[in-house]
């Protein structure tokens, strides 16, 4: 009988939400205040269409992709710390326990029946009422996010549980108002810039995540024992907290009115995500917000069409054009969103759009690597352990996050670390070690991760290469002591010059060496000794960085301060390019500029038939313009243009495309060139 009585509370709240939730775009009559003002409306369910702000940046992919140029603070950064916290980490039962725990037989379930009882009487919003986060300390946590080497922090914003961790205006299920009653989004913040590090916000709830999937497992009950039939507490309404702890709150609020999985881009949920999304970016002003979802919207997962698809070019265009005003003018800020090409390409269905994404934002992939070195700037988000806390968990030990970090710099991407934090806001004693590991390398190392850019392969066996200030850097794991011949610094390559000098980062020992057509040979005069201050024994003696010093330091075409906006880049071309990579345009009037202290530049470009025409300004003054086309075979590494009558200091080089076909930059050589690393140390 209560089955029956269950299917058809199902039904008829099927019904209801068919007759009541307005679609994007759309609004219930009699739901708004004569104003149209989203601050005088209750009904959250029901607010007007965001107001996209659409200037200068606009909400198409097109648009985007011709606009927007990855800041330099990013590019320099390489590393971040993740604080993947929120109510669901207070069972420690690991991740996505607010929908396991509705899920009959799971382990999560059966946790939540023993220590808390049935979730028709005791559902995740109690969950989040007795949040307690007492051992929780932002500052010693920060001083050791940037002990670790962090160069920005990615705070918690709301989960798919749709439990907001921040002083929310559209949800009043968060942890101001419930559990911690702590804006703990905004002391992350103050907390963050207080220690010198960019801040980010991630948002995880997403239409097809909260909407589609953590919401409607909800709406159920037991199929089997004692309490088969009795709906779980999504069923509870207003009238039922009448007493309780959370009278005056609608559970609908947090669960959701009962819907299916269908379409959730076109549910009353999407837009009120755009609302919240707007709420903490405007209150917060982050640096870089995640979203824990596909850009397009060609994958499927647990049965729900997953991506934010139509509504990606919306939320971006809004926080990029709203970010200029508290950022003075400047593009300053970072997106990040998954499923843009790869093993989970989410632009299956729009397969022309896929290389505009590409340029419109950082995409990010959770804990796959890139198999190879990309053309534009990428995140990996990894975690030491599960990614909530899950009681008796092993975790990463220092020497892995090392390994995992540098392939991903190597092939030009970043790294996200979550740092798993028990329910009640601490970390583990061996978490504190390994992360304080991983700055004592770092300290040591640096200089081959923060500000680098990838070498023309991204490595070999157990080497990892990058390029910062004019020198290459081999990255060795497990290295035991022995010679060992690096096969990719061979002499007479594209990129790498003669070899002068080969060092170890933090040692003094002599390295011999010998370079020929076979590789670089490396013959260490003596024994390593290890790194001090570092635990781990693995990291401290046989985790090793090569500076290696050589006669072609150009500027590569993708290096530190210069600006493409529109331009595309290439990479992994096999042509004879310098570095194996170019940045090429195709539309006429595009600008790649680049500031310089010296007192001569040469630009080199490849020449082949049917390529365009580019003039050479510096310090806004036309000096050259040069045909890029030639007959015949393709030619890479021209220098078409050398200008050495500078005088010595700083200088400004434009070369713009004026037409005629397409063309390409592959790199500067600058005289007396004066280089230096300004991101900030810390």
């Amino acid at each position: 009988m209560k089955g029956f009585i269950l299917g058809f509370i199902v039904l008829f709240g099927l019904a209801l939400n068919n007759q009541l939730f307005a679609q994007p775009g759309q609004v219930k009559k009699d739901a708004l205040s004569e104003n149209n003002h989203p601050e005088k409306v209750q009904d959250i369910w029901n607010l007007p269409p965001l107001p996209v702000s659409e200037d200068p940046y606009p909400a198409s992919w097109e648009g985007l992709s011709r606009m927007y140029v990855v800041p330099q603070w990013w590019r320099e950064a390489k590393f971040g710390a993740w604080s993947h916290w929120s109510p669901q980490s207070m069972p420690e039962q690991g991740d996505w326990y607010a929908r396991g725990m509705y899920m009959e037989g799971s382990p999560q379930y059966q946790y939540h029946l023993e220590q808390f009882g049935h979730p028709s009487e005791y559902g995740y919003k109690d969950i989040c009422h007795n949040w307690i986060i007492d051992r929780w300390n932002p500052d010693e946590l920060m001083d050791l996010y940037v002990e670790m080497g962090a160069r920005y922090f990615m705070a918690m914003g709301c989960h798919h549980d749709n439990f907001d961790c921040y002083d929310s205006k559209y949800q009043p299920w968060n942890s101001v108002n419930i559990g911690p009653k702590k804006d703990i989004v905004g002391i992350w913040e103050k907390k963050a810039r207080e220690h010198g590090l960019r801040f980010g916000i991630g948002f995880h709830n997403t239409p097809s995540r909260t909407w589609g999937q953590f919401m409607t497992v909800r709406y159920t009950s037991d199929k089997m024992g004692p309490m088969a039939g009795v709906p779980y507490d999504a069923l509870q309404t207003t009238a039922d907290g009448k007493g309780k702890w959370w009278e005056g709150l609608n559970p609908v609020d947090l669960y959701g009115e009962i819907h299916d999985k269908n379409d959730p881009l076109h549910s009353p949920f999407a837009n009120q995500f755009m609302w919240r999304v707007d709420d903490a970016i405007t209150k917060y002003h982050p640096d870089v917000i995640y979203f824990d979802e596909h850009a397009g919207n060609s994958q499927v997962d647990l049965g729900v069409a997953m991506g934010l698809g139509f509504l990606a070019p919306q939320l971006i265009a809004n926080y990029y054009n709203k970010s200029l005003q508290w950022n003075k003018g400047k593009m300053d800020v970072v997106v990040n969103l998954k499923g843009v090409g790869g093993h989970y390409n989410s632009f299956q269905k729009n397969p022309e759009l896929l290389p505009l994404a590409d340029r419109s934002l950082v995409k990010s992939t959770e804990a796959i690597i890139e198999q190879e070195i990309k053309a534009y700037p990428f995140q990996t988000e990894t975690s030491i352990a599960d990614w909530h806390y899950r009681t008796g968990q092993e975790y990463m030990d220092a020497a892995t996050v090392i390994q995992l970090l540098m392939q991903n710099v190597s092939r030009n991407g970043t790294m996200l670390l979550n740092l798993t934090q028990h329910g009640r806001g601490d970390l583990d004693p061996e978490v504190i070690v390994m992360a304080k590991d991983v700055g004592a390398w770092l300290k040591i190392n640096g200089e081959a991760v923060f500000g680098s850019r990838p070498f023309e392969v991204y490595g070999e066996n157990n080497i990892c290469f990058t390029r910062n200030n004019g020198y290459i850097y081999a990255t060795i794991f497990n290295w035991d002591d022995s010679q060992i011949t690096i096969k990719s610094l061979h002499s007479n390559g594209s990129t790498l010059g003669k070899i002068s000098r080969v060092d170890m980062l933090g040692s003094d020992i002599e390295i011999n060496f010998v370079q020929n057509e076979t590789g670089l040979t490396i013959t260490p005069s003596q024994k390593l000794q290890s790194i001090d201050g570092i635990t781990n024994s693995t990291l401290s003696q046989a985790y090793r960085v090569l500076q290696i010093t050589h006669d072609k330091g150009w500027v590569n075409d993708d290096d530190p301060g210069i600006v493409a906006p529109g331009w595309k880049r290439v990479c992994n071309l096999e042509s004879g390019d310098y570095n194996n990579d170019l940045t090429m345009s195709e539309i006429v009037g595009d600008v790649w500029s680049y500031s310089f202290k010296g007192s001569g530049v040469t630009v080199i470009a490849p020449k082949e038939d049917g390529a365009g025409i580019i003039e050479i300004q510096i310090d806004d003054k036309v000096r050259a313009t040069v045909n890029l086309s030639t007959t015949g075979m393709r030619k890479p590494q021209q220098l078409v243009c050398e200008i050495s009558d500078l005088e010595p200091g700083n200088h400004t080089i434009k070369i713009i495309n004026r037409g005629g076909g397409n063309v390409a930059i592959d790199a500067l050589k600058i005289e007396n060139l004066v280089t230096c690393n300004t991101f900030p140390s810390y």
